[in-house]
């Protein structure tokens, strides 16, 4: 039995270096991603934040018999819990831009507690809650942004601190780093989550939001819909797509959704979501009327490869929306469609809601990326199992 260190192959790479450089790339990377948190949230957690915070500063304030005047500071407790509270309805309406203010009006009620604690410990225990302050600006901001707001929540702490007695200079550069400290770490952190979690979203295959990522980003363009601007979701199906993987292999199939989903990228209006549902079929959300929304799966029909199409259900969405029913309704739609032909687009309408009792005899239908897809040319009359070239 050999024992000992073996000789390291000329130019191998240490493990530990090899280990430092994969940190080191995953830290950088984390540093480029921006966080994702929807405005619900942030509005939801401010609200939770100030009624917490505030909640235990005036039940602190209650059981410090030493602070020399106790209802000043008991009264901004107070008005940061009362403050929550009348947030936590208005979470859904905030926009992200007004946390710019409500984050920086926090700090400076918290600075002002800290004020009116009058020095001693007491300022000092509630100066730590600034840290609170700067976690949740490196969750909700940009890094530009959330180091301004961290600079201006040290520039409140340390003015509140230094208008008090008992706190020295080397206090406050104690403060400083921990706030900056705590900045970076949870920034980091927080962006390795977002960005393994914006991973788990995507479709390898097609680079489209999978069905998770792609519910996540109709359900919150719904919850966000205030009207105004027309909303309209689409369900497409590729016709015949099982005959594709029978008679090609599933390496021809695969190549065939990732065109689709090439093509039907490049058509996509501004804050348009195309995603992969599952199998052949994507959805298709977009700020335009049913009819404009079904010319735009028109135009996705003739980009895709010669001798392949789509079947398409669109229906228009309201204000307060359920995303199910909304997916029910283009369904409806799509199902319509096939029953007509395939490689048509069929908006939905109150008559088809009556239910599709053909589709019990007919399951195959329901979508083409089952084992018992239908082999029936589609309706532009191509029956060749070819695959040309994508169509420019």
């Amino acid at each position: 039995m050999r024992t000992g260190t073996p000789p390291r192959r000329p130019g191998a790479v240490p493990v530990s270096h090899r280990t430092a450089a994969g940190v080191l790339r995953s830290l950088l990377q984390a540093a480029r991603t921006q966080p994702v948190v929807h405005t619900t949230t942030i509005s939801a957690t401010t609200s939770l934040v100030m009624v917490l915070c505030g909640g235990c500063v005036a039940v602190a304030t209650l059981l410090r018999p030493d602070l020399p005047h106790t209802w000043p500071p008991l009264a901004v407790a107070l008005s940061a819990v009362v403050g929550g509270l009348v947030l936590w309805p208005l979470r859904r309406r905030l926009r992200a831009s007004h946390h710019l203010v409500v984050h920086p009006v926090t700090a400076l009620v918290l600075g002002l507690g800290v004020h009116l604690d009058g020095g001693g410990t007491a300022s000092a225990t509630d100066a730590g809650l600034f840290a609170v302050m700067v976690v949740v600006a490196f969750f909700y901001f940009p890094w530009a942004t959330a180091a301004v707001m961290t600079l201006f929540t040290l520039v409140v702490a340390s003015a509140a601190l230094a208008s008090v007695s008992g706190v020295s200079s080397g206090d406050l550069v104690v403060l400083a780093g921990k706030l900056a400290t705590t900045g970076v770490v949870v920034g980091l952190l927080s962006r390795s989550i977002a960005a393994a979690t914006a991973a788990a979203e995507v479709d390898v295959l097609t680079g489209l939001p999978n069905r998770r990522g792609a519910e996540n980003r109709l359900t919150a363009a719904l919850a966000a819909h205030r009207g105004g601007t027309p909303l309209s979701l689409a369900v497409l199906d590729l016709d015949h797509f099982k005959q594709v993987n029978d008679s090609l292999g599933h390496a021809a199939g695969d190549e065939l959704l990732r065109r689709a989903a090439s093509s039907w990228a490049a058509l996509l209006p501004p804050a348009a979501v195309l995603g992969r549902w599952g199998g052949d079929e994507f959805v298709l959300l977009a700020r335009l009327d049913p009819a404009s929304t079904a010319d735009l799966t028109e135009r996705m029909r003739s980009a895709l490869p010669p001798g392949r199409s789509c079947t398409a259900g669109v229906t228009g969405l309201a204000v307060g929306d359920d995303l199910d029913a909304a997916l029910s309704r283009a369904d409806q739609g799509l199902y319509a469609a096939k029953r007509a032909g395939r490689g048509l687009t069929e908006v939905w309408t109150p008559a088809l809601a009556g239910g599709q009792p053909w589709l019990e005899s007919h399951p195959s239908m329901r979508s083409d990326s089952g084992s018992s897809g239908s082999s029936t040319p589609d309706s532009s009359g191509a029956s060749s199992p070819s695959i040309p070239t994508a169509a420019s």
